[in-house]
């Protein structure tokens, strides 16, 4: 055995990696009996605390393995490993990185806004992130639930796999007064967000190659959670009245599933009127295909007339109705639900089942006891109201200067202004970010939206956590900024 070295380690360290060096050089070979500890101590001159310090350290790493009445012998694993690792390093064999699914060849994670990663200079009005602050009064009556919650005797345990039934009655009542929606609290799924709804779709209806039918434009997240899972992505372009069917019929043969949001469509806040809402629906029908209704941050629109939603219009099982709770009223509480046809509804559980047991409970129950109270619907409609003003604040100050020069679509107040610049190219994007950076004003381009962008400028504008002054002070400064590079080429 290898001396033992003088250093400042402790004396059972030291020996352990004596014996460690002594197995992999092959001195003690696999299966080998090592001498005990008492005489082993007595060969060292050391106590036989040290030796047992030692031998259960190299067991605990699977060098070692006692076996009772017997003794202590070289891990038949840890040689068979070492001799393994040998024959590799002899050959020059180096071993690649691991064999990957063909799911997570496709998933890729978000590239990082090129805005999100310069930080804003004084002065510099920010429409490229909706950073948006979190409501005060939304956040006292969290606070107030959440101590109530805390204080009660029968305070969640664990987490419902469907969500908390408390949530789910709170979620149905909720539906039924502001959204003539009339459902099941049973067919209601708590999930952690759109995000995750969105994948448990696409696991229970799709399968590789098969299509699916999606907006254009609409948030890059629903296009690719389609993708990573395979699916063949067929594009419809979103116009004054939301996609039209008729259009796409032909491409759209053979698709499993159309994903669109009709009461608030992203970026283009246009709302989709009954009358398309009927024909997708009965396209649906004919085509066997199901539909999944987005109704993601469609409460903080304003100055439209709520519409009949496709659940509610729905008599044959093909829609499942996707949503968020209010991200710009309390951005860190993520939770969502979806409404699942009963015919789908056990399909559903099981395959959330493999993903989590469920959301966080406490949240669920301090969410259930918000709702509950009124005051989640009276927060809803007072942040609303709030948005309204600036998103005329913006407009009117564009308006006023490029008018001619621009479309924006949709009328109704979201959060967000959806800006088409038709007199600029596209290639002309960059140059007109930094115009508008130079003069205190950050802004994103809509090409991230498109599957295939516009051949010209078209702009998001997030205007929600901005004030009206500084809305009116943005508008005047992009305006400057088109006119600088439109003059420019």
């Amino acid at each position: 055995m290898a001396n033992r070295r003088q250093n400042d380690e402790p004396m059972y360290v030291q020996f352990a990696e004596s014996i460690r060096r002594d197995i992999d050089s092959g001195r003690f070979q696999m299966g080998a009996r090592l001498p005990g500890t008492r005489s082993m101590a007595v060969s060292l001159g050391v106590s036989r605390t040290v030796v047992l310090m030692a031998y259960d350290q190299l067991e605990s790493e699977g060098y070692l393995e006692s076996r009772s009445g017997s003794g202590t012998y070289v891990s038949v694993r840890s040689a068979g490993a070492s001799a393994c690792e040998t024959r590799v390093e002899e050959q020059g064999v180096v071993p690649g990185d691991p064999q990957l699914s063909r799911l997570a060849r496709r998933a890729v994670l978000p590239a990082k806004p090129e805005a999100a990663m310069l930080a804003l200079e004084d002065g510099v009005i920010d429409l490229a992130q909706p950073r948006v602050k979190s409501d005060s009064r939304s956040l006292k009556a969290w606070m107030q639930n959440l101590m109530l919650l805390l204080r009660s005797r029968d305070a969640p345990d664990f987490p419902e796999l469907q969500g908390a039934i408390a949530l789910r009655k709170a979620v149905a009542s909720y539906l039924r007064v502001e959204r003539a929606i009339e459902v099941d609290p049973e067919d209601i799924l708590i999930v952690s967000g759109a995000q995750q709804a969105r994948d448990l779709i696409a696991r229970v209806l799709l399968d590789e190659g098969d299509g699916v039918g999606v907006e254009e434009p609409c948030h890059w997240s629903i296009r690719h959670a389609y993708e990573a899972m395979g699916a063949r992505i067929v594009p419809c372009r979103v116009g004054p009245q939301g996609i039209d069917i008729n259009r796409h019929a032909a491409e759209l043969d053979g698709v499993r599933l159309i994903n669109v949001a009709p009461s608030f469509q992203f970026p283009t806040g246009v709302v989709m009127p009954e009358e398309q809402r009927r024909a997708l629906l009965q396209w649906a029908y004919a085509h066997d295909a199901c539909l999944v209704e987005d109704d993601f941050d469609c409460e903080h629109r304003y100055g439209v007339r709520t519409s009949t939603s496709l659940w509610s219009m729905d008599r044959y099982g093909r829609v499942i109705h996707v949503s968020s709770f209010a991200r710009s009223m309390f951005p860190a509480l993520q939770l969502g639900y979806l409404l699942m046809p009963r015919a789908l509804r056990e399909r559903f559980l099981a395959i959330k089942w493999l993903a989590d047991r469920g959301s966080v409970s406490m949240q669920q129950h301090v969410l259930a006891a918000y709702i509950t109270s009124g005051q989640y619907l009276h927060d809803l409609r007072r942040i609303a109201h709030r948005l309204a003003p600036r998103h005329r604040a913006l407009q009117t100050a564009l308006q006023m200067r490029i008018d001619n020069a621009m479309e924006v679509t949709g009328s109704v107040a979201g959060g967000s202004l959806f800006v088409h610049l038709p007199g600029l190219p596209r290639n002309t994007t960059d140059t007109l970010v930094t115009e508008a950076l130079v003069r205190g004003v950050r802004i994103r381009s809509a090409e991230c939206f498109y599957q295939a962008p516009p051949d010209h400028v078209a702009l998001v504008l997030s205007y929600a956590g901005v004030s009206e002054a500084n809305l009116k002070r943005a508008g005047i400064r992009l305006a400057e900024a088109y006119l600088a590079v439109k003059k420019g080429f």
